[in-house]
């Protein structure tokens, strides 16, 4: 070797061959991104649907949607526990304990649907009063509330599925799914919801009962893929001996991820309770916060993929021992991921009220949109930065962690500035969306802080079986 080579190789240092190319990460967050946009133009096409039926649906599909993503939080409690414990199965290189993993999951997923649903359904009337829901918002409203909460146990098995496809780094397979349910959901909610297309408009109940049969549709398509791939099979159903010692690092991982969203979740109700104690306008700003967290979810969409991507290969190194890397690689994507959303969150920032105004034709809900877009775009590469960590986390097992963050910003941060500003100082919708943007400066400042201590690391399923009698493949 000459000295010219040496120079070069000095010169160009190679690449850590134990961290994910970017081939991988992009062949991984793509489709996802993807399925991103499915979720988009399903949730897209619903509010537009139903703001063109009145200011009076769409606050009523925003307050629905939000005690819905309650609803959904058992899904975090076994979507952590999926993600964390097949993919660290397959980094290990134990597919027999994946597939079993998978198949508990499933099982878990269509009980725990049930058993919401039905616990839902019987307390709809306390929680509208708890709430302090209006009289007049109360009959649309619970046609939503209906259908949201039928279609909960198909939701579940859907979600999970998708989820392990995701851990198999089969991507492309909810992706197809998705697709499918955001093109049969655009058609019902057209249809029948509004009349066109030579259907006849339900109106409301067209657009709430058109959701409840695209979640069956996707759940049909997720099982018949998820066979066809030999991702779920009766060999996947484990004998109960088997699922016993399975399960405490399912719930380890998924009880604080789901406490989390449940902490959170409640003091998002908190925040509705205070909007609805707002003097007057509380209407508008309901449909405004719905409308123009909507449009921020098309900038941020690619975060969630991300995110996706990191709990995936955060799992998967995990597994094999990649600690080093898997610590560089979370530090380096974080930061680009921060960085990236600058410009994006600008140009959005600037074009706010353009934005909303696409989905909304009434000037109150658009300015409404607009004052909360103004602190979602600040907030944009905070929670970037943030999102990205906390998938490390989830992948990891670590998910303890990130529910200690979101539950002391959520209820020392964001609430208390919540009734300050909006209602004590009479600073309205404007002090609440004020302190939104607090609470995710400080998620972010101290996520960044956690992730480099690296005691997440320790929440592993091998550091956790050093102690006691591995569990059999």
């Amino acid at each position: 070797m000459n000295w010219h080579d040496i120079s070069q190789k000095k010169l160009m240092p190679t690449r850590d061959p134990s961290m994910p190319a970017l081939g991988e990460v992009l062949a991984l967050t793509l489709p996802q991104m993807g399925l991103m946009l499915c979720h988009l133009a399903i949730s897209m096409t619903d509010i537009w649907a139903a703001g063109m039926l009145g200011a009076e649906a769409q606050a009523s599909i925003g307050v629905v949607t939000q005690i819905f993503t309650l609803l959904m939080l058992l899904t975090s409690l076994i979507g952590s526990g999926c993600m964390a414990t097949v993919s660290q199965s397959l980094g290990a290189g134990l597919e027999r304990r994946a597939h079993r993993y998978a198949g508990l999951i499933v099982l878990l997923s269509a009980g725990g649907g049930l058993c919401v649903a039905a616990a839902a359904l019987c307390a709809e009337p306390a929680l509208l009063s708890i709430m302090g829901i209006r009289e007049e918002l109360r009959p649309m409203l619970s046609v939503f509330y209906a259908a949201y909460c039928c279609q909960l146990p198909f939701y579940y098995v859907l979600i999970m599925i998708n989820s392990i496809f995701r851990a198999h780094k089969k991507v492309l397979l909810p992706v197809l799914t998705l697709f499918g349910m955001a093109l049969a959901n655009g058609i019902g909610d057209v249809g029948f919801g509004l009349g066109f297309l030579g259907m006849p408009a339900f109106g409301v109940a067209g657009i709430a009962w058109t959701s409840f049969a695209t979640a069956v549709l996707g759940l049909a398509a997720n099982v018949a893929l998820a066979v066809r791939f030999s991702l779920l099979s009766r060999f996947s159903f484990a004998p109960w001996k088997w699922c016993r010692r399975a399960m405490p690092y399912i719930f380890r991982v998924g009880v604080p991820a789901a406490a989390g969203q449940i902490i959170m979740q409640a003091g998002g109700l908190v925040t509705l309770a205070a909007v609805n104690a707002l003097p007057a306008g509380s209407t508008a700003v309901l449909a405004g916060m719905s409308l123009g967290a909507r449009v921020h979810s098309f900038l941020m969409f690619p975060l969630g993929a991300f995110n996706m991507s990191m709990t995936i290969l955060g799992g998967h190194l995990l597994g094999a021992g990649k600690n080093a890397a898997l610590f560089a690689f979370g530090k380096r994507t974080a930061a680009i991921t921060g960085l990236a959303l600058v410009i994006p969150s600008a140009l959005l920032w600037l074009l706010r009220e353009p934005a909303a105004s696409l989905f909304s034709g009434e000037p109150e809900v658009i300015a409404q949109a607009s004052d909360y877009l103004l602190f979602a775009c600040l907030g944009g590469p905070f929670a970037g930065m943030m999102g990205i960590l906390h998938g490390l986390f989830a992948g990891a097992g670590a998910t303890a962690l990130s529910c200690r963050i979101g539950a002391v910003t959520c209820w020392i941060v964001t609430i208390p500035l919540t009734w300050a500003g909006g209602i004590a100082l009479g600073w309205g919708a404007l002090g609440i969306y004020a302190a939104g943007f607090a609470a995710q400066v400080a998620g972010a400042v101290w996520s960044v802080l956690a992730f480099r201590q690296k005691k997440w690391l320790e929440f592993g399923m091998k550091g956790r079986q050093k102690f006691r009698k591995p569990l059999e493949a």
